[in-house]
């Protein structure tokens, strides 16, 4: 199968007045609005962490990811966002299976559903304190971990993450290939590659973080870079979204 970065003929505009236009125009509005629903999720998601945690505790400060919100009051917000965020990248373009767009949102779906549901490491443990998978079950471990062990599902669960990231990466750069070729939006186009070329800067910046001492004050590289990854992502989908939709609407 020869992958490819056309998508569906997009409708001149939403409305369903013409002859045989209200499938196209009604499949154009679906993919409009899964598309900036995906987008509003990854923006809010670093406030959203913060925002409950507050509420539920009042407590105010920032964890060393945003995956150690797993640990938190917030993590029903973790995960369910994650997992929303998943199911709509899981199905984006899914009546378009040959496509590159439906292959990198699929893998970048799957990664994240592993991220929200397979925990990094439980914040605060020192060398000598026991680790999921020990018996007497060690306090605040998942069935998951204990049955995996810790070290596992951590592991699983940062390859993902980097799985993730890079897959929609790759997908700013169809987006914005897709948009100089087909429709000579030029400035679209870079502004779409430059959010795939954040996304992996702040990968390297997470990286070489395990390295080095690149905190920015109270913000961890691995916290900062997550959070601006997550940021260019939903910016992304929300810009080329709004793009789309007011070149539909005209």
């Amino acid at each position: 199968m020869q992958l490819t970065d056309d998508s569906f003929p997009r409708p001149t505009d939403l409305t369903t007045s013409g002859p045989g236009t209200e499938a196209a125009v009604l499949y154009a509005r679906s993919y409009l609005i899964h598309r900036v629903a995906v987008g509003v999720l990854g923006v809010l998601l670093p406030l959203a962490l913060i925002v409950s945690e507050v509420w539920i505790t009042g407590d105010v400060g920032l964890r060393g990811s945003l995956s150690a919100y797993y640990h938190t009051p917030a993590r029903d917000v973790f995960v369910a966002t994650l997992a929303v965020v998943g199911v709509l990248l899981i199905t984006y373009m899914s009546a378009q299976t040959w496509t590159q767009d439906f292959w990198l949102s699929l893998v970048g779906g799957i990664a994240v559903l592993l991220v929200a549901f397979f925990p990094t490491w439980r914040p605060g443990l020192s060398d000598t304190d026991p680790r999921c998978g020990a018996a007497p079950t060690p306090p605040g471990c998942t069935g998951l971990q204990q049955a995996l062990g810790e070290t596992t599902v951590a592991v699983i669960h940062f390859a993902a993450a980097a799985v993730f990231v890079a897959s929609l990466a790759a997908l700013c750069f169809v987006f914005a290939r897709r948009e100089q070729r087909h429709d000579d939006h030029v400035g679209l186009a870079r502004f779409l590659r430059g959010c795939g070329w954040v996304m992996i800067a702040a990968m390297a910046w997470i990286v070489a973080g395990f390295g080095l001492d690149l905190s920015i004050g109270p913000v961890t590289s691995l916290y900062g870079g997550e959070v601006v990854a997550l940021l260019a992502f939903g910016t992304a989908w929300l810009t080329k979204g709004r793009h789309l939709f007011s070149r539909l609407a005209a």
